[in-house]
Order: C-alpha cells, then sequence, then structure tokens
C-alpha cells in the first residue's frame, strides 16, 4: 500500500467492525501525532483524514446516528490547533473511538 506524507498506510473502513478491528492501529496514529487526542476531541473526523483514515459513508452515518453533535462541528478550532507548535496543557490519551449504540 501506498504510504501519504505521515507514513501511515490508508486504512478505508467500510463497517464499523472494520472501525473496531482497526481501531487499536488508529489509536497508535492518534497517539504518535501532535496533540493527536486533543484534536480528536476537536473534531475526529479530521483527525481520521489526516492519519490516513477514510470512513465511508455508511459508517459516518452510523457514527453521527449516536452522536449527532459531530454533525455540527467547526473546522476552524481544529485548524488552530493543528497548526500549533506548542503542546497544550490538557492533553487527551484516547482509549477506544465510538461506541456503537450509545445512546
Amino acid at each position: 500500500m501506498v504510504k501519504n506524507q505521515n507514513s501511515f498506510t490508508h486504512i478505508k473502513i467500510d463497517s464499523f467492525d472494520e472501525l473496531l478491528k482497526n481501531e487499536k492501529e488508529i489509536l497508535r496514529r492518534i497517539d504518535m501525532t501532535h496533540n493527536g487526542g486533543n484534536l480528536f476531541l476537536v473534531h475526529p473526523f479530521m483527525l481520521l483524514a489526516d492519519i490516513d483514515v477514510e470512513l465511508s459513508e455508511q459508517v459516518r452515518a452510523e457514527i453521527t446516528h449516536y452522536e449527532p453533535h459531530l454533525l455540527t462541528l467547526s473546522a476552524a478550532p481544529y485548524h488552530a490547533l493543528k497548526e500549533s507548535k506548542e503542546y497544550q496543557t490538557t492533553r487527551f490519551h484516547i482509549h477506544g473511538l465510538f461506541k456503537k449504540g450509545s445512546k
């Protein structure tokens, strides 16, 4: 597989089960990314794209069905944090992605 500029191999996720199967690798990538946990909390879909994880529309729809607030996230805070060279005072370490049926 071809690697992107971040040296991550592209992962295409077509089902929630595939997301769970790849969770360990995705969490590793988040941890390797500068302010990765914080970026995930600010806009998880943008971070996943940045670490070369492609979610199908079906998977995105399933996630947002249970987490509708993700549909209203702004890109501006994500870009500001991503461009920051500073580590955040409070750093988040992500131990799991999305919970299926979380309502």
